[in-house]
């Protein structure tokens, strides 16, 4: 063969990179922004139970704040859901990712009140994370099955972590039950 003669094949994306590829041009701007900023919240919260664990306030405090700033990008989604009529449940569901976010600021940001400590705050606060993230995902589905799964291995990664946090103690009561 000479060097000028190529193969029209050889420009040819590779099937699994062209469907990476796809995964992001097959939404729109707006879900895009929606299922990326789910995906940080998730990795986020995972990073605030990591540095809990490894005792790091500041990044702690860091992680926090940058979670709650995803506000903004979901501010901006929601009010483009509530253009084009997106379904009611989807409108339900930022209504309880935005309220969660609100405790969020409030108790840890702004009043700075020890919730986790006192089970009336802290039970509540739990359910309203887990609604909250359980509408990320929700919503991710509703947008495209894979990014729901993405979104998914996102909340996973948040368990492993929560279980991280906490494996010491969950070990220390096995033994204290034996």
């Amino acid at each position: 063969m000479f060097g000028n003669q190529m193969n029209p094949q050889s420009f040819m994306v590779d099937p699994p990179l062209e469907y990476v590829l796809s995964i992001f041009t097959r939404i729109n701007a707006y879900d895009l922004v929606f299922v990326l900023t789910a995906i940080a919240f998730n990795l986020l919260i995972a990073g605030v139970f990591i540095a809990q664990k490894k005792e790091r306030p500041k990044l702690v405090r860091a992680f926090g704040a940058l979670m709650l700033s995803l506000a903004i990008p979901l501010a901006i989604v929601f009010i483009n859901y509530l253009i084009v009529g997106r379904d009611l449940w989807i409108m339900v569901y930022f209504g309880f990712i935005f309220l969660y976010i609100i405790v969020e600021l409030l108790f840890d940001f702004i009043l700075k009140i020890e919730f986790r400590q006192k089970l009336i705050l802290h039970i509540p606060y739990i359910i309203l994370e887990y609604i909250a993230l359980f509408g990320f995902i929700g919503i991710s589905f509703a947008i495209d099955p894979t990014w729901g799964y993405l979104v998914s291995i996102s909340f996973w990664i948040l368990l492993a972590s929560l279980i991280y946090l906490y494996w010491d103690k969950i070990k220390r009561r096995k033994k204290e039950n034996k």
